[in-house]
């Protein structure tokens, strides 16, 4: 059967120019195997975000990874033509077997993790970082009711290198994680927010809007770290931000997680715009279902930590150890003196003289 012919105009684009927002491609992947609709839209956001949306620089990438699909290929599959001609007809076969191509995209995939990780301090899971991603996985049910979520916690408690580490469990494509701008603006947050979605700083604001609004469905979750920077205490209760969010969310009921510091939610709660926030605690599931985080990391993430430099006896140094997690910094002041130390120490075992001589504690 044919495509609209609104469709068939979307791929049979200028051959020269391939958009990759969310929107198009969701249009174009609409008609491909179910299992090929996501590895599909993640492949369009790496494009777009990692190759400067160059497909020749698609093609090098692949074929340093040993995948030789020319770039006639890669350019049908993203622009909708997998098993269809420009025309929008069906084709008797695809252009690309689809086992080979799934694993194709898998393998960028992986290459793209890795490459993101390289040089930086592996993540560790501790209890408090599966805490929030099963938090933020429970918001996110089919058929949860409250589908936003606030997750309290100080600065230095973990919270930013989970929230990456879940958006790379489920990158480009299912949801982002993005920063409050630091003066609270509403275009700002359009404009980083749309990003996301393949939109382009430079578009006005009602294509930024439009193209947020084609882009979320149920699906898709949005993090919004530090959100006491979006609120203006001028404006009482009309706060710009936590408006276009809420109606964002009643529209499209997607999942949205908003993290706060316990000094915003005091100050809430003595201020005038305390009525105004009550609905989105309700929102939220009540004040029981706010998830806050201990002031400083509990012993089962400083073990879990230690343990994951491979430091000797970390059990039994438990005591020291937690004694640096509440030094200004928190869990920073630990992960800096454990990978300084692990420096010094080299190929030798990691002691607790190591992190002793590293702290300059001798």
């Amino acid at each position: 059967m044919p495509l609209p012919q609104s469709q068939v105009k979307t791929i049979g684009e200028d051959e020269r120019v391939i958009r990759l927002d969310v929107p198009t491609m969701q249009l174009r992947v609409a008609t491909y195997p179910e299992e090929l609709k996501e590895p599909v839209l993640w492949l369009a956001a790496y494009v777009r975000e990692e190759c400067g949306r160059d497909i020749d620089v698609l093609v090098t990438e692949a074929r340093a990874l040993k995948i030789e699909f020319d770039k006639t290929s890669w350019t049908k599959i993203l622009r909708g033509l997998y098993q269809r001609s420009a025309a929008g007809h069906d084709l008797p076969s695809p252009i690309v077997n689809l086992g080979k191509l799934l694993k194709a995209i898998a393998t960028l995939r992986e290459q793209w993790n890795l490459r993101d990780l390289a040089g930086k301090v592996p993540f560790v899971v501790t209890p408090s970082a599966q805490m929030m991603c099963d938090f933020i996985d429970k918001k996110r049910a089919r058929d949860r009711v409250n589908k936003f979520g606030m997750i309290v916690g100080h600065t230095g408690t973990q919270k930013t290198a989970t929230l990456k580490y879940y958006q790379r469990l489920h990158n480009h494509g299912a949801g982002c994680v993005i920063e409050a701008p630091a003066n609270g603006s509403l275009s700002v947050f359009l404009t980083d927010l749309a990003e996301n979605y393949g939109c382009s700083r430079a578009a006005n604001h009602d294509r930024k809007q439009n193209t947020i609004y084609k882009s979320i469905t149920a699906s898709n979750y949005i993090i919004v770290e530090n959100v006491q920077r979006l609120y203006h205490e001028r404006d009482q209760g009309n706060q710009r931000v936590f408006n276009f969010l809420q109606k964002l969310q009643d529209e499209k009921n997607c999942t949205i997680i908003l993290t706060l510091t316990p000094v915003f939610v005091t100050k809430l709660k003595r201020s005038i715009a305390e009525g105004y926030f009550e609905q989105f605690i309700g929102r939220a599931g009540g004040e029981r279902d706010i998830l806050t985080l201990e002031e400083f990391p509990g012993d089962d993430d400083v073990l879990a930590i230690a343990d994951s430099f491979k430091l000797v006896d970390a059990k039994k140094y438990l005591v020291e150890l937690a004694k640096m997690v509440r030094e200004p910094g928190r869990i920073r002041v630990l992960f800096e003196a454990l990978q300084e130390a692990k420096v010094q120490a080299g190929k030798k075992e990691l002691t607790i003289n190591h992190i002793r001589a590293a702290r300059g504690e001798d």
